[in-house]
């Protein structure tokens, strides 16, 4: 027995000595150069077992039993599995992952590999776009692109973006660059689901955007959604569900620092208080105070839901995919709901043809409540009560109940009703309903190698109804008279034909591409208006037969463009390329003779990379060189701009009253083409194999011929005239960073910098030398969106009672700089001391993500900023900003007394305050932590067992934190809380699945 234990002992330590024996395995790794690779990471494959190369590129470790196989990878690098065996020392020689350098970049019209680009070009990939899970999909740029500003219209669920590419350069017109949605041009890119998004490339400068001519000179965003591609089917799931709570809200006053401001330091100050009511001085006596914003706001729902499925054989791909998306607002009885259906086919049909259709529709209802129930909740005094069993007399102030409300809220005054009565959807509603359609369909013929003939036609329609009912109780019908209701609807509709000739020849050390297109356009807008006074119930915008028709007008406009354009892209042993665009327009709106105008634009660009003196510094990994120079025109001037139109107008005739037609406008029979010519030098460069990348922007843009709104004498009969006149420039520089600075065998971190300065300068606004137009706000040598007013110099303190009376002013009050010392503040013709004090345009903006990985663990966050941005204040030149009035509540602020000698804001009961305008312009600069995103994905393992080929789970806080010295709203827009939302930020639990 002992004898057969022994030999079981001796048979299992044998067993479990060659189980775990271990092997020691060594190497160099290097390129194909023989150069040495730092940083690569080794690990055995099926376990957590690794290394990482030193600086000489070796490495070495422990393995267990001779079937290891060990996994090389490295960024820039082909990953390469290679088995253990019996080998003690194993050399590893890693080839170059060229991948990046042959990414495909949309350039309109055609696509063309990264490594050809010639112009500036950003993109914004899927998977960045996924990551932000934007409402609109014009979020998903903010921040991810140099000189591309994002800013959100306002705050209340659904609303859309302002885009603007390197600056403004139109005064009167739209400055939103193009967009264009697989192939439609125009498209509306509020109405997409984000989720089917596969890239957005943005074309900035005149040689990129030439291809487009004047519809381009805005800039243009190609937006390239997802299709099917060969293989199996795949289902994805992408959702999220989670809540938006009020965030980055402005402090206002609670009823005990009203009362203060308004009476108690009102009448330190020298001033008269209003009265106040029993039912207010109870509350603010009682320590109690009514926050009116809590009373009409609150935590909403927000989720998304999108579901897909693509595949192909080897002639025929699909996608599909549907989508809905439902954001509450934070303000209650607000919502948007936006529902998608998209659809893609591509088919080859045989060896020479190939057709295929995209299709796009959505159904978005926007119910934003009412528009004056915020701005009402801002400035309710915290003194007033929301019940009307509240009020201790009400015929106090001939108060009156609604529902249980308090109409009044208890107050003496009748400027603001109770915002719960303005916000109840018995009295006020705005809806809006979309439908809008958008579709291509393509025909491709290549009867030859390399010569490829398509016909394409893209054809857009929307169709949108916003109606608004006004109930007796509210502000606009003063709780007496009947309800009114408006009534607007638009359909627009146009289609583009578009016939392209691409010719592709490679000739040993030449290639050429040649590309030859012709676009026809055609736009129709039908718009009709109706108000309806004196409705006998709550119909909203239906039963308008039962109301008095208060006006009625109908609108129709429409234009068209016709093209023809030409580029070819010439390659000289891929290290040369020459890019020459040139495009034929003809606008519809512009006057006869001067309709037709021709843009051309020259782009080179020279690969450093491939010149052996660059090749020979170890260091550089890549380097490009990029100039290019063009000229766009810009034609988005409204249709019928050069006729003369009329307009109804009432006259004496004999005594009676009778009506004829009378001129509407001056006509401008010589109305041309706005243009702009743009010179852009651009570096790209990647370091240490591509572990850095960076591309460095100088440009320099002038646009002429400005087609403005002219201000012309009034003994004209008319006010102003559309014609061209002016001149605006842009110059700026962009810089793009991207760095590995950590790839390791398990953790991996990435950041992405992007920066962008741009100067915007008006050089001329008429023929006749003209300086400045302080009427309409333009003067020369200063940016679009400048602040012409007195410049603030702080508060009269009491120890300069005697300088400030010299202004015929008071201690407390706001002074302003004597611009040119001569003891008086003037704003005449001859003397005028206000001065340009700021622009709205931004002197640089920023954005920075970082992605991190560890395992099978994701976290990434974005930060964006905006400096240099000046606004007027529209919070403080409200009535928000009136502290001590007494009428309205205000934002609390640190304003003077006598016993606070504040520097910062005038004090109330100042009489002689002239210039208190001074103190709105405040500096609108922000730092915004846009989102924080932490997300984990199953193994191979774990996917394999469950059938899915992708499960990824995340949570993610959107606009968590907003640092800025801005009184009131977010400085990102300047809200005046009329028609508009409430700031928040948004915390999301999603999924990512796809099996």
């Amino acid at each position: 027995m002992r004898k057969r234990r022994l030999l079981l002992l001796a048979l299992l330590i044998g067993y479990a000595s060659t189980a775990w024996s271990q092997t020691r395995v060594s190497g160099v790794v290097t390129d194909d150069q023989n150069t040495a690779i730092p940083g690569v990471s080794i690990l055995v494959q099926g376990t957590s077992t690794g290394t990482v190369t030193d600086f000489d590129g070796n490495y070495a470790l422990e393995v267990q039993g001779s079937d290891a196989v060990l996994v090389f990878s490295s960024i820039g690098f082909h990953s390469q599995n290679v088995p253990v065996g019996t080998r003690s020392t194993i050399n590893i020689s890693m080839e170059p992952d060229v991948t990046s350098l042959e990414e495909v970049v949309v350039i309109g019209y055609g696509q063309v590999e990264k490594k050809d680009v010639t112009g500036a070009i950003a993109s914004v990939e899927s998977k960045d776009i996924v990551r932000a899970n934007p409402v609109q999909a014009a979020k998903a740029i903010q921040g991810q692109a140099a000189g591309v500003i994002v800013t959100k219209q306002n705050s209340r669920p659904g609303a859309g973006y302002n885009i603007n590419i390197r600056g403004l350069s139109s005064i009167d017109y739209s400055n939103e660059p193009l967009v264009v949605i697989d192939g439609v041009m125009g498209g509306d890119i509020n109405a997409l689901n984000p989720a089917d998004i596969q890239s957005m490339d943005i074309l900035k400068d005149a040689s990129s955007t030439a291809i487009y001519g004047s519809r381009g000179a805005n800039g243009v965003i190609i937006i390239t959604t997802k299709r099917g591609t060969t293989g199996k089917p795949v289902v994805s799931y992408n959702g999220y569900v989670g809540v938006k709570t009020p965030n980055h809200l402005p402090d206002m006053m609670n009823a005990q620092q009203f009362y203060k401001a308004s009476v108690t330091d009102n009448e330190l100050n020298g001033g008269t208080s209003r009265p106040f009511t029993s039912t207010e001085i109870d509350l603010v006596e009682s320590g109690k105070s009514t926050n009116w914003l809590d009373e009409i706001s609150g935590p909403a729902m927000q989720t998304n839901h999108s579901i897909s499925v693509g595949g192909g054989s080897g002639t025929t791909n699909y996608h599909f995919s549907a989508g809905y998306l439902g954001e509450g607002g934070n303000l209650k009885h607000t919502e948007f709901q936006r529902y998608n259906i998209k659809g893609s086919m591509d088919s080859k049909v045989n060896d020479f043809l190939k057709v295929g259709f995209t299709a796009n529709y959505s159904f978005a209802k926007q119910q934003m409540g009412s528009n004056e129930a915020l701005r009402s909740a801002y400035r309710a005094r915290p003194t007033g009560v929301a019940h009307y069993d509240d009020i201790l007399n009400p015929d106090e102030n001939q108060d009156f109940e609604w529902n249980g409300y308090a109409a009044w809220m208890g107050i003496n005054d009748k400027q603001v009703l109770n915002p719960l009565m303005e916000i109840h959807p018995d009295n006020f509603q705005d809806e809006t309903r979309s439908n809008t359609f958008f579709g291509n369909a393509y025909l491709e013929l290549t009867p030859i190698e390399g010569l490829s003939i398509k016909s394409a036609i893209s054809a857009s329609v929307d169709n949108s109804r916003f109606g608004q009912f006004r109930g007796t109780m509210t502000k606009d019908r003063k709780t007496t008279l009947l309800p009114r209701s408006f009534r607007q609807t638009d359909d627009i509709s146009n289609y583009t034909l578009d016939n392209i000739i691409t010719y592709k020849k490679g000739l040993g050390d030449h290639d050429i591409m040649i590309t030859g297109a012709q676009s026809s356009f055609f736009e129709r807008n039908e718009e009709m208006d109706s108000y309806v006074d004196e409705i006998p119930y709550n119909s909203l915008w239906y039963a308008y037969g039962t109301g008095r028709p208060a006006s009625l007008d109908t609108r129709l406009t429409e234009r068209s463009l016709l093209s023809y354009m030409g580029r070819v892209i010439y390659g000289y042993k891929s290290k040369y390329i020459l890019t020459l665009t040139s495009r034929w327009d003809g606008a519809s709106q512009l006057s006869e003779g001067n309709k037709w105008d021709f843009f051309p634009s020259a782009a080179v660009a020279w690969r450093l990379g491939e010149e052996d003196f660059i090749n020979s510094i170890e260091a550089i990994s890549d380097m490009k060189l990029r100039v290019s120079y063009g000229l766009v025109g810009n034609s988005s001037v409204s249709p019928y701009s050069t006729q003369a139109r009329l307009v109804n107008t009432a006259y004496d005739f004999g005594g009676s009253e009778a009506f004829g037609f009378a001129p509407a406008n001056l006509a401008d029979r010589n109305l041309k083409w706005e243009k702009s010519k743009e010179l852009n030098i651009g570096l790209d460069m990647g370091f240490i194999k591509n572990r850095i990348g960076a591309s460095l922007e100088v440009y320099s843009r002038k646009t002429v011929d400005l087609i403005y709104n002219e201000q012309i004498p009034t003994s004209s009969g008319f006010s102003s005239v559309t014609t061209n006149v002016g001149e605006v420039a842009n110059r700026g520089i962009e810089l793009s960073l991207n760095t590995v600075n950590i790839a390791s065998t398990k953790f991996k971190w990435t950041t992405s910098i992007n920066f962008a300065r741009n100067v915007n300068e008006i050089l001329s606004i008429g023929n006749d030398g003209i300086q400045a137009d302080i009427a309409t706000g333009l003067f020369v040598g200063h940016p679009l969106k400048a602040h012409y007013d007195y410049e603030f110099d702080g508060i009269w303190q009491l120890d300069e009672a005697d300088q400030a009376a010299e202004y015929d002013q008071v201690p407390g009050s706001v002074k302003v700089v004597d611009q040119n010392g001569d003891g008086m503040i003037s704003s005449n013709e001859d003397i005028d001391d206000r001065t340009i004090i700021g622009s709205e345009q931004p002197d640089w903006t920023m954005g920075m993500t970082n992605k991190f990985t560890y395992g099978n663990f994701d976290f990434s966050f974005l930060i964006y900023t905006s400096q240099g941005a000046t606004y007027r204040n529209s919070m403080l030149s409200g009535t928000m900003g009136e502290i001590g009035a007494g009428r309205y509540n205000a934002l609390n602020l640190n304003y003077w007394t006598v016993n606070n000698p504040s520097n910062e804001y005038y004090g109330p009961g100042i009489a002689n305050n002239p210039f208190r305008g001074a103190v709105f312009y405040q500096d609108a600069s922000f730092v915004r932590i846009s989102d924080i995103t932490l997300g984990y994905t199953l193994p191979g393992t774990a996917l394999d067992k469950y059938g899915f080929s992708n499960f990824r789970m995340y949570v993610q806080i959107s606009n968590p934190f907003v640092f800025h010295d801005f009184d009131g709203m977010d400085p990102e827009f300047n809200s005046s809380t009329y028609n508009d939302g409430i700031p928040s930020s948004t915390y999301l639990f999603g999924l990512n699945v796809s099996f």
